[in-house]
């Protein structure tokens, strides 16, 4: 089944050329026919392998570079550096505090992750802006100490993206492809929660058809970082998803109403003043601008107005749904309503980084798992190599978020 997406064997590429000859002749052959050619020559199973295995010994190298020279983990005074997961363990430390209130208060967090990193390095950035609901997942890790407690999170929220990825796809070829992506460097580098948000949109939608009130538990978890799943209602309202609905309904309420009970309800008012309290650039704080991988974040770098990039991403977002609720309300095979989903989830909001778009993986894997099944169009397979290629172009730096 394997040779259908990669073209692996001389046969295929023999069958695709007998397909070729029998075809009646139009002005668009010619130019299907060769892609159908170079796609078979491109995408054997050996060649992929070779892709995924030289992106991924390139991503081990940098990271030992980055590590040799005191720039990943541990700064050269043997203090942790101050990558994004330091927030994460900060906030799960004061979360296990007597005031889990704390979490919260700026000056509190602020002299923690100071005392963590040093002064002269963590001083941007010195506050949470996750919703109190994301402490469920970072409180652990405060119980732990600071190094062990960031390979348990990589190692963990690795696991559960991987794992998502094979539930999709079960083949050993596609977990190599899902630790070639770039955005996976990312969250290796800055200990950020990409593999933890992919993990549990895949796994999501992977059982959304057999076990819907998992599947929707497992939505309630996604509301985290809820800027990514701003699709989804509209997904599961037009195809009448209602068991996943109210599952992931109850979760969400269950989870809001435990952080209430554990750290009081001072926590919502301060992550809903973050979130309406930003600068132009969407960043929480004036001393640092982010880089976002958004049609917003594009245009506010290239100069345009805050006004105008808004009214264009809402034009974006207005579009992308529009087609994932034309997608999800026709008779469609799930894969590709997954695929389109997850796909446009990065591009219907202004706030993404380049940790985020894990995401991305998941819409590959639904797409393959649906191009085995019924077989690929031409060009299909070397619009994805671009896309894997552009990732490396396209994200710029590290940025918090």
């Amino acid at each position: 089944m394997l040779e259908r997406v990669c073209g692996a064997t001389s046969t295929t590429t023999m069958t695709d050329r007998e397909k070729i000859e029998s075809r009646s002749r139009d002005p668009i052959t010619p130019l299907r026919d060769k892609l159908i050619i170079f796609e078979a020559l491109l995408f054997t199973q050996q060649r992929i392998w070779l892709y995924g295995s030289g992106a991924v010994v390139a991503y081990v190298i940098g990271l030992v570079a980055r590590f040799l020279t005191h720039s990943w983990i541990f700064q050269a005074d043997d203090k942790p550096s101050c990558i994004d997961f330091s927030h994460f363990w900060v906030s799960g430390a004061l979360a296990g505090s007597r005031d889990p209130a704390l979490v919260y208060d700026f000056a509190t967090f602020s002299v923690t992750r100071t005392d963590l990193g040093g002064i002269d390095v963590c001083m941007v950035m010195n506050h949470f802006v996750y919703p109190p609901t994301y402490l469920c997942f970072t409180y652990p890790l405060g119980l732990m100490p600071y190094v062990p407690a960031f390979a348990v999170w990589t190692v963990v929220t690795l696991l559960l993206y991987l794992g998502a990825i094979y539930l999709i796809l079960p083949r050993p070829i596609a977990i190599l492809a899902a630790l070639s992506t770039y955005p996976v460097f990312f969250n290796f580098f800055l200990g950020q929660n990409g593999f933890l948000l992919a993990g549990l949109m895949g796994v999501s939608l992977a059982l959304l058809e057999r076990r819907p009130r998992l599947s929707g538990i497992l939505l309630g978890l996604l509301t985290f970082k809820p800027q990514i799943g701003i699709l989804f209602p509209f997904a599961l309202l037009v195809s009448r998803k209602w068991r996943v609905i109210v599952s992931a309904m109850a979760t969400s309420v269950v989870l809001i109403v435990a952080s209430m009970l554990v750290l009081g309800y001072q926590g919502w008012p301060s992550f809903i003043h973050a979130l309406a309290d930003r600068e132009s650039s969407l960043s929480p704080i004036s001393q640092e601008s982010m880089r976002l991988e958004s049609v917003y974040g594009f245009l506010w770098l290239a100069g345009l107005s805050p006004p105008i990039a808004w009214a264009i991403q809402l034009a974006a977002a207005g579009a992308v749904a529009a087609v994932v609720c034309w997608v999800w309300a026709r008779p469609l095979p799930h894969s590709l309503k997954a695929a389109a989903l997850c796909s446009a989830a990065p591009m219907a909001t202004p706030f993404v980084h380049g940790h985020d778009l894990c995401v991305l993986a998941i819409a590959v894997a639904f797409l393959v798992k649906d191009g085995l099944a019924r077989g690929f169009l031409p060009g299909d397979r070397l619009i994805v190599l671009f896309s894997w290629i552009v990732m490396f172009l396209g994200i710029r730096d590290f940025s918090s978020g």
